[in-house]
């Protein structure tokens, strides 16, 4: 065998040590890198969130949910207030932005939002069939909590409207369910002025909602048991100018003369349009019964206060009893109606035999209560 150098040896040794103290710079050189990222101050995603949040909330009065931070992101620990804005007019991103870090740097990033928010929009409080027409007891006005905004709200009404398609208990209206025609009723026949409105008048008609009268009638309810304002010719798309109401009310039952005083058999009940009711109108003739009145009546004339007055109790020149109501005591003097005077009438009577005037209330027959 073939002996080495002695040179060669050391230079060798030399060589093995230099490259341990190179392996040993490299090692100390990660490791302090290492310690030196783990020490340096980065501001937590949580903490970013949180500002987020906050904005929302003191802004806008939602809650958010906020889109992750890549776990690797680091973002220099912020000196400053973050600041969050809206940089896109909407409520689906915001800008997050430090403008002074420990280091004197800023940094700004984006992050997707989905707000809860908390608005009035129409819920189906009953499932509705396909095509069927929405009622007040299909649906309800609450309160929706989440990020939808399609929905229909508060300033919307789908009352009367017709649904695409069959919609289960709970679902939320939204525009998109309504379909573009609505039900919609025609005269199946001609209608004479003055005729009470039966479902044998009418047919359902499938009509654009573009095209409808904003008075077009949508539910047979309000047409069925109403009077037609007109004639109507058949096949005519109804609108509520076509029809009115009727109500039941007092009418005379024969002609009345003035100051005749009302038996039962003066009165009558009647149904009346309403276009012929232009007064306060009775509703019961029991409540007529001994009322005075004041003009002539014709027969089958719906009676109103204007017509008639309540019988008197007290009749001018007559002589009445005057109370004077104290405390613990009454006292009762005669004294001369100067008026006539109706229950609850404030009339003047002229004591006997004083001659002094004083104001009263009449209470009964014959009795007038002193006016305090």
């Amino acid at each position: 065998m073939r002996k080495l150098p002695p040179n060669f040896d050391k230079r060798q040794g030399l060589a093995a040590r230099f490259l341990q103290l190179k392996w040993l710079l490299l090692i100390a050189g990660i490791w302090l890198t290492s310690m030196s990222a783990q020490a340096a101050p980065w501001h937590t995603h949580e903490a970013i969130y949180q500002a987020v949040s906050q904005f929302f909330q003191q802004e806008l009065g939602s809650n958010v949910r906020t889109g992750k931070l890549d776990e690797r992101s680091r973002y220099a620990l912020c000196t400053s207030a973050l600041l969050v804005t809206l940089p896109f007019n909407n409520q689906k991103t915001v800008k997050v932005v430090c403008e002074k870090t420990h280091n004197s740097s800023s940094w700004s990033l984006y992050l997707s939002v989905n707000v809860q928010s908390k608005t009035k929009a129409w819920r189906l409080i009953s499932a509705i069939a396909e095509q069927g027409t929405i009622t007040a007891k299909h649906v309800s006005l609450v309160t929706y909590t989440g990020s939808h905004n399609n929905f229909m709200g508060s300033e919307t009404n789908p009352i009367g409207q017709q649904v695409k398609r069959r919609l289960k208990v709970g679902h939320w209206l939204s525009p998109a369910d309504l379909s573009h025609l609505q039900r919609l009723w025609r005269a199946a026949e001609d209608i004479p002025q003055g005729q009470v409105v039966k479902l044998k008048h009418l047919t359902s008609s499938e009509e654009s909602i573009q095209t409808a009268s904003p008075n077009a009638v949508t539910n047979s309810d309000q047409l069925i048991g109403r009077i037609a304002r007109r004639y109507i010719k058949a096949g005519k798309l109804l609108n509520k100018n076509d029809i009115e109401g009727q109500k039941l009310v007092v009418i005379s039952n024969q002609a009345l003369p003035m100051g005749r005083e009302l038996i039962a058999q003066d009165l009558a009940m009647a149904w009346v349009p309403e276009h012929k009711l232009r007064q306060t109108e009775f509703s019961q003739t029991d409540a007529l019964v001994g009322w005075v009145t004041k003009r002539h009546i014709a027969t089958q004339i719906p009676l109103t206060k204007d017509m008639l007055r309540k019988a008197y109790l007290v009749l001018k020149g007559s002589q009445v009893s005057l109370q004077i109501n104290a405390d613990n005591y009454q006292i009762s003097n005669e004294a001369e109606a100067l008026s006539n005077g109706s229950l609850g009438d404030k009339i003047k009577v002229k004591l006997t035999p004083s001659g002094v005037v004083k104001q009263g209330l009449v209470i009964a027959k014959g009795q007038v209560e002193l006016s305090r």
